[in-house]
């Protein structure tokens, strides 16, 4: 990963009075998984959107291997393709068939076309299906048929949006396995998701955003670092702390955040900046209410996630 394949400068797109996307930029590696992360309504799909030329920005300046978006749009075209988040299944169609047309609009002749497509059907383990309407797979089939016309003219980059919404862990696992494949391949990707765990453990980077612009950027572990959260520690007390206990707690130094959310049924998470206050922690906790469970993990992608952006719903 030498040199950039995507570049966003200064990146902006209003909608009337409001600012989607607000002067965002950053780059893209060639070879390199980028997560775009970030609440409802952040910005993230106005951003592929503009990307991919489907929308013009406001202002600033986009640049895909070498190409500006909106002075080259068809050079641009030729080097991406997208895996939507919504199925976009032809109704009458075989998934063979399918793969053939979309090649076929791709500019594919119709012998590459039923070449790419048979080649494809089988990279994606759906040759046995492949007289099937996309409408009668699986969710998991559909998610690999959606990544597997993304690839019908083998492009060096990829647009993920959502790529594993609405499945279940083992098909969520499945098609992990495929894009780990692609990234050995050595394809620039850009990866929306709301799963952190994904991002974690597919992207070589990542970007946050929220209300238009980018609030965080780095590799996963980078951020979790800056976070400042070296492990969390979840309490069940036998009876509930009162506000004096937690405050006790609070001051116990090495903890950097407590709280007790709600619904947790008096629970509290306490979030240490080192773990060796655990001891005095447990002792504390002990003492004052007892305690019937505990639990420690180490912080994650998702703990950066809420702690930068907040645990309120967003519309």
């Amino acid at each position: 990963m030498t040199s950039e394949m995507i570049q966003v400068e200064r990146l902006a797109k209003s909608f009337g009075n409001h600012d989607a996307v607000n002067g965002i930029s950053f780059d893209v590696l060639a070879g390199e998984t980028l997560g775009l992360l970030g609440p409802n309504g952040a910005g993230k799909t106005t951003t592929i959107r503009m990307l991919t030329g489907l929308v013009r920005p406001s202002s600033g300046r986009i640049t895909v291997g070498g190409y500006d978006v909106l002075k080259n749009p068809i050079e641009v075209k030729r080097l991406f393709d997208i895996s939507p988040q919504e199925a976009s299944l032809h109704p009458h169609l075989g998934i063979a068939e399918d793969l053939y047309f979309y090649a076929r609009l791709r500019g594919l002749s119709r012998k590459d076309a039923k070449l790419r497509a048979q080649q494809t059907l089988q990279w994606a383990k759906l040759e046995s299906h492949a007289k099937k309407n996309g409408h009668q797979l699986s969710g998991g089939m559909q998610r690999r048929l959606l990544m597997a016309r993304a690839l019908i003219t083998d492009p060096p980059i990829l647009y993920l949006d959502e790529p594993t919404t609405g499945l279940d862990p083992q098909s969520r696992h499945a098609l992990w396995e495929y894009i780990f494949e692609l990234k050995r391949r050595g394809k620039t990707m850009i990866l929306t998701t709301h799963y952190m765990e994904e991002a974690e453990k597919l992207c070589d980077r990542v970007i946050i955003i929220d209300h238009g612009k980018i609030i965080a950027e780095g590799s996963p572990a980078k951020l979790r670092r800056g976070l400042g959260i070296d492990s969390i520690l979840t309490l069940k007390p036998r009876r509930p702390f009162s506000s004096a206990d937690l405050r006790a707690l609070k001051e116990i130094p090495g903890v950097l955040d407590l709280s007790s959310p709600n619904g947790s049924n008096g629970c509290i998470t306490v979030h240490l900046r080192e773990k060796e206050a655990l001891d005095e922690i447990v002792v504390a906790a002990s003492c004052l209410a007892g305690i019937d469970e505990l639990n420690l993990t180490e912080a994650s992608l998702e703990d950066v996630f809420l702690q930068l952006t907040g645990r309120g719903l967003r519309e």
